[in-house]
């Protein structure tokens, strides 16, 4: 850190509630999805998605399907939701490239995209991490951080609120680059060592269900360790998130 910056200290949160109480705090907040909202939201902007923008319900999301500038993913219980273009899947967005480019998607996941709406309407700026963007995300929180006074929460989404392994592991990465980046940890968490990333995220409930309903791939695609310098960052104007 050079002098004169601003100290920023790092806090960890769990869940819909947890994503609320640092909006609260108006943090600059990070939402982490591990598997998978995050990897979607980073994929779909890395493949040329114009803004990604979550929505809590089926119902919302599927007010889109009809126009022609917006593509809809989304997924309940990992599952893709009936008639949607895509699921909440980043192989998805990779895949589907040439039909992203240039559009719109619009996404509702199970955790995810609530924890995303629990965090807009407070939070001083609002991101999305995960492995795939440890290092950028990092980077980007940081700086914010710093040119708004403010601190940041690492949010791990869990499982309907509940702490799970894959997002726990992706908080405490972002959390040792933050760390050796100058921002102080208020975290009681391990540092996590990149090398572990496939093991913790096949070892996890999510990729098992993931796993049994065709989305292999997705995990061992979660699991990769900075493959993109792509930071998701909300975007109140186009209710959204952009690159």
């Amino acid at each position: 850190m050079n002098a004169g910056e601003q100290t920023v200290r790092v806090r960890g949160e769990t869940g819909e509630p947890g994503a609320a109480r640092a909006a609260g705090r108006k943090d600059v907040v990070v939402i982490v999805d591990a598997l998978r909202a995050s990897a979607t939201i980073i994929a779909a902007l890395w493949a040329g998605a114009s803004c990604v923008i979550p929505v809590r319900t089926i119902e919302q999301a599927a007010a889109y399907l009809d126009l022609p500038h917006y593509r809809v993913a989304g997924e309940r219980d990992g599952a893709r939701v009936r008639n949607f273009h895509y699921g909440n899947s980043p192989t998805e967005m990779l895949a589907h490239r040439r039909e992203l480019a240039g559009r719109t998607l619009v996404l509702t996941t199970s955790n995810g995209t609530r924890c995303i709406d629990a965090a807009t309407s407070g939070a001083t700026h609002l991101l999305v991490g995960s492995t795939l963007n440890a290092t950028a995300v990092a980077q980007a929180a940081l700086a914010l951080a710093q040119a708004s006074g403010r601190d940041i929460a690492l949010v791990a989404v869990g499982y309907y609120d509940r702490l799970c392994p894959e997002d726990s592991f992706a908080i405490r990465l972002i959390a040792t680059r933050l760390r050796d980046l100058g921002a102080i940890p208020g975290l009681e968490l391990p540092p996590a060592d990149a090398e572990d990333s496939l093991d913790v995220f096949l070892a996890s409930g999510a990729a098992a269900r993931l796993i049994a309903l065709g989305y292999e791939r997705d995990v061992h695609l979660c699991a990769q360790v900075d493959k993109w310098r792509v930071t998701p960052v909300y975007d109140a104007s186009q209710r959204g998130f952009v690159a």
